[in-house]
């Protein structure tokens, strides 16, 4: 057995360690995360959503949704043909915010092209997350969105900071897209089509440490200063992580 192959069996090893270590530390945390959504040509190309539009959800460990993880093939999809009405045309993960630089991250952004053969289409889509390649539990949910046709310029993105109770891990991601006026599973988008939809390296920010130090706030008549939009929700999540401990102290 050469030396490649014995570094791709250890890499391979860690992986499916770190996979198993996320979600054996996972399983009994309640989850937090702050979402956004919307189109992706409301900002522009190299900038997060609007801090103040993210909304807060808090899910006991006992309601976490989950569900088996099918083995489908793998590869892309191949236009209309093997496709139903609506489909999910291409999509693509984002990360950003690795605030100790162990180059594991806490936001997550996911866009999907949705395309279809009616205009308008009226859908909404659901985001899966795996860290041990045999569930997927469900993130986020969004609200109903309108698609016209094959036009590129209706993407759809969510965008989502993960406070705490997710594990440092290797993350799978999976788009389940629906028809709203039936609720009928019309495409699904996730590691079997897109490499970019694997391994992800995610955790949470309460396990990514302190932000990095902001720059000093300009000087403002009258006193006061400015925070940076992008580091008001590591702030916030930094506030919370503080009153939970102090919380569980108290008890």
């Amino acid at each position: 057995m050469n030396a490649m192959r014995l570094s791709f069996l250890s890499l391979a090893g860690l992986m499916i360690a770190m996979r198993a270590l996320a979600a054996d530390d996972a399983a009994g945390d309640e989850r937090v995360i702050r979402s956004a959504e919307g189109f992706a040509a409301d900002h522009a190309v190299d900038e997060l959503r609007d801090p103040f539009t993210f909304r807060e959800t808090v899910t006991p460990a006992s309601e976490v949704v989950t569900k088996a993880r099918g083995n489908g093939p793998r590869g892309p999809k191949i236009a209309a043909a093997t496709l139903g009405d609506s489909y999910v045309y291409t999509a693509k993960t984002d990360l950003f915010s690795d605030f100790d630089r162990d180059g594991y991250f806490h936001h997550l952004r996911v866009t999907l092209d949705a395309d279809s053969v009616f205009d308008p289409a009226r859908l909404y889509a659901i985001i899966y997350i795996s860290a041990d390649g045999n569930a997927w539990e469900r993130l986020y949910t969004t609200d109903d969105f309108t698609v016209h046709g094959s036009s590129p310029d209706d993407a759809y993105e969510v965008e989502t900071d993960l406070v705490s109770g997710y594990s440092t891990g290797l993350y799978d991601v999976l788009i389940e897209l629906y028809d709203s006026s039936t609720n009928t599973l019309v495409d699904s988008f996730g590691p079997n089509e897109s490499s970019d939809f694997s391994v992800r390296p995610l955790e949470d920010s309460y396990r990514d440490g302190d932000p990095p130090p902001a720059d000093p706030p300009p000087v403002v008549d009258g006193g006061g200063g400015a925070i940076d939009w992008f580091t008001l929700p590591a702030l916030l999540a930094g506030l919370w992580a503080s009153r939970r401990r102090r919380t569980a102290g108290a008890h």
